[in-house]
């Protein structure tokens, strides 16, 4: 007798439990009511990214818990409103690099190193100004060597490589 098909739903729900990382497969297995094997072959490759979030969620509540409800309020508000700027800012940051690459695909228009550097370094003081100096704001001072990226594929691979880490 063949096992019945498992719902997409119910698929993205196990790998979602496993990337959250506060289960094992067995107990993953259990809970949905399939296979350990099954639960392998689906998580096979997935990264538990979620159990760091988690972590820092129950210390960021265990904080919270110290104070009286209008701290808690004050605080709530307060990272909502940095959540927004840091959201703003890496979607700009993410826009330049598009920007960068759409024009390339567009026309064919060679960028220089120092074009997609200023823009970005623009984007960082202003991310700066907004939430303070942040530990991996990186601005290089001194630059004296012109270097111009002559290859639409060089252009491609660094722009790719920017895009991926915002997304």
């Amino acid at each position: 007798m063949a096992a019945h098909p498992i719902s997409k739903k119910i698929n993205e729900s196990i790998v979602l439990a496993w990337r959250v990382g506060q289960l094992s497969q067995q107990d993953i297995a259990d809970k949905y009511k399939v296979s350990k094997g099954y639960v392998n072959k689906l998580c096979k490759g997935v990264n538990q990214d979620g159990s760091a979030v988690v972590t820092a969620g129950v210390v960021y509540k265990q904080a919270l818990a110290a104070h009286d409800d209008r701290m808690v309020t004050a605080v709530t508000e307060a990272v909502e409103e940095k959540t927004k700027h840091v959201l703003l800012f890496r979607t700009a940051h993410l826009m330049v690099a598009r920007t960068a690459t759409n024009k390339l695909h567009m026309d064919g228009t060679d960028i220089t190193y120092q074009d997609l550097s200023a823009a970005a370094t623009a984007l960082t003081k202003a991310q700066d100004a907004v939430l303070g100096k942040q530990p991996d704001s990186v601005v290089n001072v001194g630059v004296t060597q012109q270097t111009v990226i002559q290859s639409p594929s060089d252009i491609k691979e660094r722009a790719s490589r920017l895009i991926a880490q915002f997304d």
